[in-house]
């Protein structure tokens, strides 16, 4: 038998211990979960490259990689953009929400700030301040914080670049907004902060700045790329591609396979 794990944590590592037999694939959605493997062979996966080497380098865990997909046929591909860029991501400071309010001012350009402003580390200092940033931009920069799915697709399809502006030492371990932008046809900007450069072919889909410092500069990179490519780079991160790599390792462990 095949437990799959997708737990923050983990948990059923002791009923691995009390059943020697089990076979465990535990996939990561976190940066460094254990200090010491949980057990000697906990057959972990990572959502990227840039994550499963961080975790030999700061654990010595190996990890195989699968990508996380989505389902193609929910993001609608929409060639016509309307003239703003968008934020999508946990309104926190990790996240650059603030520096996304401080482009959109320095470049002239509206902006929509959505995402989770309620589960995160400071959620009644940080937001505020970024609303305080929304009032103070005289309408530039609309703060939307939490919502529906249905908007959230809507803000994809017609926004003219997604903004991400990650800080580090965050390490973003897959970008799965990312993906849906490129989806939906809509170009990237992000921050070059762990698999974001897995994700975005720079000049081609959207643009991968040095930091955040550099994100005006590269802007222009991001707006001049076409909605066909990054329609095309995103198929390649489908639910159906991700289930097969997956299904792959189920059969390598069947056989006795264990990293």
């Amino acid at each position: 038998d095949i437990i799959h794990d997708h737990s923050w944590a983990g948990y059923p590592y002791q009923a691995k211990r009390e059943w020697p037999q089990l076979k465990l694939l535990h996939t990561l959605h976190s940066q460094m979960p254990y200090q010491t493997k949980p057990v000697e062979k906990p057959c972990f996966v990572a959502a990227s490259q840039a994550q499963a080497d961080y975790l030999k380098r700061e654990c010595g865990f190996d990890c195989r990689v699968v990508p996380h997909g989505i389902d193609l046929s929910l993001y609608e591909y929409h060639a016509e953009k309307e003239d703003f860029l968008l934020y999508l991501n946990r309104v926190q400071d990790e996240k650059g929400t603030l520096e996304f309010c401080a482009l959109c001012k320095s470049v002239g350009m509206r902006g929509m700030v959505a995402g989770e402003d309620i589960y995160v580390p400071d959620p009644l200092g940080y937001p505020r301040r970024v609303m305080e940033a929304c009032e103070q931009s005289g309408g530039l920069v609309r703060y939307l914080g939490r919502i529906p799915h249905d908007y959230k697709l809507e803000l994809l399809q017609k926004a003219r670049c997604l903004v991400s502006p990650l800080k580090a030492p965050y390490l973003e371990i897959f970008g799965l907004s990312l993906v849906e932008a490129m989806a939906c046809g809509t170009p990237v900007l992000v921050t070059d902060q762990g698999a974001p450069r897995e994700l975005v072919m720079h000049g081609v889909t959207g643009a991968v700045a040095q930091n955040y410092t550099c994100l005006e500069q590269n802007l222009t990179v991001a707006l001049q790329c076409g909605p066909e490519a990054c329609r095309k780079q995103a198929e390649g991160f489908s639910r159906d591609k991700m289930a097969l790599e997956y299904l792959a390792l189920y059969e390598a462990m069947m056989r006795g396979e264990s990293w």
